[in-house]
């Protein structure tokens, strides 16, 4: 059997918080149907993680996977949400990033901090927005830095994409899986 596997890590939007699929799975079923191989997407995220905690799990984590030289990364939601600041952002961005360049990856796609669409609720208020830019700039800016590392536009995700301001619903998923999928298949 000729197949692929592909780490995606990240928070509740690559675990798939409130709702039964996610989009790795979507991801894989994408990549199966539109290549000669069987893919497995492997789902290393955890809802309510930061950069910060991402990167304490992946360094954990990365000694048992094998037999895996390409991941997806989409964080940082909730670093908007915390208001972290952005260059300690940044700089744990890298740090996930430069461990899986350690471990010869050969393809790491980090994924558009998706929209945020603010509804009252405390943790994500309108100021959000204007900070999910920002941190997406500085995401787009470490995706320069290596060519094995590239960037992967989220367009088009609108609010009937999602269950509540930041969590996809299945059709969110499958847009998701669908950006990511376009990225992998033009490499």
């Amino acid at each position: 059997m000729h197949y692929q596997n592909l780490l995606c890590i990240g928070d509740s939007q690559t675990y798939g918080a409130r709702t039964y699929g996610c989009y790795p799975l979507y991801l894989a079923q994408i990549l199966t149907a539109r290549t000669p191989y069987q893919w497995r997407a492997i789902n290393r995220s955890v809802n309510g993680y930061t950069a910060r905690d991402l990167w304490f799990l992946l360094n954990q984590d990365i000694e048992t996977i094998s037999d895996t030289y390409q991941a997806c990364v989409l964080i940082g939601t909730n670093d908007v949400g915390n208001e972290t600041p952005i260059e300690l952002f940044e700089e744990y961005y890298r740090q996930i990033l430069r461990t899986l360049l350690i471990k010869r990856y050969k393809a790491i796609f980090c994924g558009e901090i998706p929209p945020i669409y603010p509804d009252g609720h405390i943790f994500f208020c309108k100021n959000t927005v204007e900070l999910r830019d920002q941190y997406n700039t500085a995401i787009k800016a470490l995706c320069a830095e290596s060519k094995s590392i590239v960037w992967v536009p989220i367009n088009g995700l609108k609010r009937d994409c999602y269950v509540d301001p930041v969590h996809f619903n299945e059709q969110g998923n499958r847009h998701v899986a669908e950006s990511f999928s376009i990225a992998i298949l033009e490499r």
